[in-house]
């Protein structure tokens, strides 16, 4: 298909004073050059879709492992996300929430009596060995709680309530474990480290970034459940008078307990992220496939650029050899990269949104807010328009003259 018929070549070689043929061609084909990229395209189908689906697969790859990613951040410190507390108190190398060492009591003690200090809970979180109504065991991370202070609760309940922890030997788990635990319904016994237990609740949506259940219960249960002695903890939660005013007190609660770590909650969070998702090498795994779906995509869309653009070499050599300037034709080339960046976005977005909701009920998380949507979107059509580069730069060495020749 040629950018210019041969009807409009005709009518334009017609001499008019003071009006060069391409002043003429500019004046019909004025904000047009989307309509020609967009024709370019469709002249060769089949190396469209191709190109198409080259792009719908690398941004359908980047938007699930960017969305794997944020997931993973946030189930990782979803424990302290949601426990309510503003500053906590941890064993000296203490890199995660749910790998803890076992503080003395006295720490308890030594956080009550700082300044600003509102209110302080023990906190246990410790791997144990669950074992199955019908047989088989499973490694959870039981989570024990004082359920009066508020801090450090099961969230998202949908059987039960927080009140049912402080049953007798009474423990919650998330709905999207059971079965993996093997319970179908509140009231079953299991054993925990060889102790009875009952559930007593379920919470929906709770994961975890190990893939070990969490299982909460009181803080006298776990006790039980546990190897940790009365009056001791994982952690200390602390509640301040005014949280704005957290940094500060954290500052001398290190004072009073030297040997321990001491961490506001956004920082203890972001710490945790970083372990997981930085530290174990999960979260470069998912960095490193982006960047290669990003290589597929700008190798793919460059080639085809590439040979569309030398396909038609000499209808861009008779635009230049009339007048027409390096941006006009330029302009063409980027466009058609644009359009084919901008439907596979569509395309590859869709994609990703029915693989989430297939995934919604799973173990693990997927997050994709509307700024990641848009951040995807973004960074493809500057990765098509930086791929039209060796198309862009064969159109600025094209010789008007050869197409006399």
């Amino acid at each position: 298909m040629s950018i210019v018929t041969t009807d409009q070549a005709a009518d334009l070689t017609t001499p008019q004073s003071g009006d060069s043929v391409f002043a003429r061609i500019m004046t019909q084909v004025r904000g047009m050059t989307m309509l020609l990229a967009w024709r370019n395209l469709c002249h060769d189908p089949i190396r469209f879709g191709a190109t198409l689906i080259g792009i719908v697969f690398s941004v359908t790859l980047m938007t699930v492992q960017s969305s794997l990613l944020m997931g993973f951040s946030q189930t990782a410190s979803g424990l302290i996300d949601h426990a309510g507390a503003d500053i906590w108190i941890a064993s000296r190398g203490t890199t995660n929430v749910d790998q803890s060492v076992i503080l003395p009591q006295r720490d308890f003690y030594k956080a009550l009596q700082v300044p600003g200090v509102k209110d302080a809970s023990r906190y246990i979180v410790r791997y144990v060995d669950w074992r199955k109504p019908n047989g088989g065991s499973e490694l959870v991370i039981l989570v024990g709680c004082v359920t009066s202070s508020g801090m450090g609760l099961p969230w998202n309940m949908i059987q039960g309530s927080a009140a049912s922890l402080n049953e007798p030997d009474g423990v919650v788990i998330d709905a999207l474990y059971a079965a993996k635990l093997g319970i179908s319904g509140l009231g079953q016994e299991v054993e925990i480290r060889g102790r009875k237990a009952r559930i007593v609740g379920m919470t929906d949506g709770i994961r975890t970034f190990t893939q070990s259940p969490y299982v909460f219960t009181s803080y006298n249960n776990a006790l039980k459940f546990s190897d940790v002695g009365m009056g001791d903890e994982s952690y200390v939660l602390v509640r301040t008078d005014d949280p704005r005013a957290a940094p500060a007190v954290a500052a001398e609660l290190r004072k009073q307990v030297p040997n321990a770590d001491v961490w506001t909650s956004a920082a203890f969070s972001e710490k945790t992220r970083n372990y997981w998702v930085y530290a174990t090498g999960a979260g470069l795994s998912l960095w490193f496939g982006c960047l290669l779906s990003a290589i597929v995509g700008v190798t793919i869309v460059a080639q085809t650029l590439y040979a569309a653009t030398l396909e038609r070499i000499a209808e861009y050599a008779t635009l230049s050899a009339m007048g027409a300037p390096n941006r006009y034709l330029n302009a063409v080339v980027i466009q058609q990269a644009l359009i084919g960046g901008g439907a596979g976005c569509v395309c590859g977005l869709a994609i990703a949104y029915v693989l989430f909701s297939l995934a919604r009920r799973g173990p693990v998380a997927l997050q994709m807010p509307g700024t990641l949507a848009l951040a995807i979107t973004g960074f493809t059509l500057l990765m098509c328009a930086a791929a039209s580069v060796l198309a862009v730069r064969k159109l600025n060495s094209i010789d008007p003259t050869s197409v006399f020749k």
